[in-house]
């Protein structure tokens, strides 16, 4: 605890010179954070990431956050937010440390999650505008093509807003950083996103949106390995969508569309492009004090592994950190964050390879029944089903498309003020796809994990 101590009062030094130095400005300073305890259960998720036969596991582990806002005039900030990381390599996904150590201190780093400075005003001709910069949270739509909410990325933010409606953005993100020593610097190493967007607001409850993306590099696609390996890659994505509620029926829904190619890849002469889609629909309605929601995505997979072109849906929704634990949940708990997916073909991503897991609607199909209910004011619950399908099968020599199904469950239990206990659980019924596409080298079983623990803000 000294460490993390340590390296919040130097945040504070630093800081409190900009304190003084605006002191007629009446500066604030903000500090906050949050303990995440949690004790996990596994069953039946092996090594490779299979609905597998293989024994129970079970382990406890920390995440600690600290925060400091500095909102030094009413338009300048400062943000940093510090979280525990398992302290092995690749703690850079990581967010917790494992609990173990005997009369001594936890095997972990502190990183940096958050780190940015945000200055907005009047801009031009007295429109209200801002720019952001640093290592943040990004996320477009309703985060079925891009989200990078869970440990952030480097990047520039610049935005006005014309009228009180009328959003409109744009983005650099670093999503590679080559070389880096001086003498080596180059440009091919490098991996990054531009990004376009728009919202506008029909009313105070309905929202629309548009955005655009470009993922370029001049010679690096990190999932094929070394760079450069190939000439170019200019991936580009086109998101539409909409959110709101209408006579007390609340929506969500979402559209994709890709396009672009890889040029000369692997210096093979050849070129790869892609074609993918993605759709999402989401419907809920609130009969007190049950909350009935319902939903439906679906992102395109692929036929042809020879045809030099890409049809999987690419989804950039996280790494696929080497545990189960750092990754967040979009949809279900066991198939999107803990068991290798439908997915085949995603190479726009960092992991070498390509994802198996947190692939999000890649070359899956799922529709979800769930609901909500509050029966007293300090506990919430929720319960959700899942149908999930594999949308294209032709790689696997038209394997079964029934990947399975899923229950999922959560309550959390409001202890005292700003501290709750909380479970989740869920249960992954593997189906055929499971079978055809693995089952020669393992035991398929249902899978299935508890998770539960105390979270403090402050």
């Amino acid at each position: 605890m000294k460490k993390y101590l340590a390296l919040l009062l130097a945040v504070i030094f630093i800081l409190s010179f900009a304190v003084a130095a605006f002191a007629e400005d009446k500066p604030e300073i903000t500090l906050g954070g949050k303990l995440v305890l949690r004790g996990w259960y596994f069953d039946n998720i092996d090594s490779s990431a299979l609905p597998a036969r293989t024994e129970s596991q079970a382990l406890y582990t920390s995440n600690v956050y600290l925060t400091v806002d500095a909102k030094v005039t009413d338009n300048v900030r400062g943000f940093i937010e510090l979280e525990t990381a398992s302290g092995t390599a690749g703690s850079q996904y990581s967010g917790v440390y494992y609990w173990g150590t005997y009369d001594g201190k936890p095997n972990a780093d502190i990183l940096l999650r958050q780190a940015w400075i945000q200055y907005t005003g009047s801009g031009l001709l007295g429109v209200p505008a801002g720019i952001k910069a640093g290592h943040m949270l990004l996320s477009l739509g309703e985060k079925i093509f891009l989200d990078m909410t869970r440990f952030g990325s480097d990047g520039i933010v610049v935005w006005t807003d014309p009228t009180k409606e009328l959003h409109i953005g744009a983005i650099t993100a670093k999503l590679v950083e080559g070389a880096t020593a001086l003498g080596s610097i180059n440009h091919n190493d490098d991996l990054d996103a531009y990004i376009l967007l728009g919202t506008y607001m029909l009313d105070k409850d309905n929202t629309l949106g548009l955005n655009y993306t470009l993922i370029h590099s001049d010679g690096n696609l990190p999932s094929l390995g070394a760079s450069p390996n190939c000439e170019s890659l200019n991936f580009q994505n086109v998101g539409v969508h909409a959110n709101g509620k209408v006579a007390g029926l609340t929506y969500a829904a979402e559209a994709d569309f890709q396009f672009g190619k890889v040029k000369d890849v692997e210096f093979s002469g050849e070129d790869v492009k892609f074609s993918g889609w993605a759709v999402l629909a989401k419907l809920g309605y609130m009969i007190d004090p049950v909350n009935i929601r319902a939903s439906f995505a679906m992102g395109s997979g692929d036929k042809d592994a020879d045809d030099n072109k890409i049809q999987e849906f690419q989804a950039l929704v996280g790494t696929d950190s080497i545990g189960a634990i750092a990754r967040f949940t979009h949809y279900t708990l066991v198939y999107e964050r803990m068991v290798r997916t439908a997915a085949a073909e995603q190479v726009v991503t960092t992991t070498a390879g390509g994802n198996i897991r947190t692939t999000g609607i890649a070359n899956t199909t799922y529709y979800n029944l769930g609901i909500d209910v509050n029966p007293v004011k300090e506990l919430s619950m929720s319960l959700d089903g899942f149908i999930i399908r594999a949308t294209k099968n032709q790689l696997w020599e038209d394997a079964s498309k029934n990947v399975g199904w899923e229950i999922d469950a959560k309550a959390s239990y409001k202890l005292a003020k700003n501290l709750s206990y909380f479970v989740e659980a869920g249960y992954f019924n593997p189906g055929g796809f499971y079978d055809d596409v693995f089952g020669a080298d393992s035991d398929i079983k249902n899978a299935a994990t508890v998770i539960h623990g105390l979270k403090l803000e402050f």
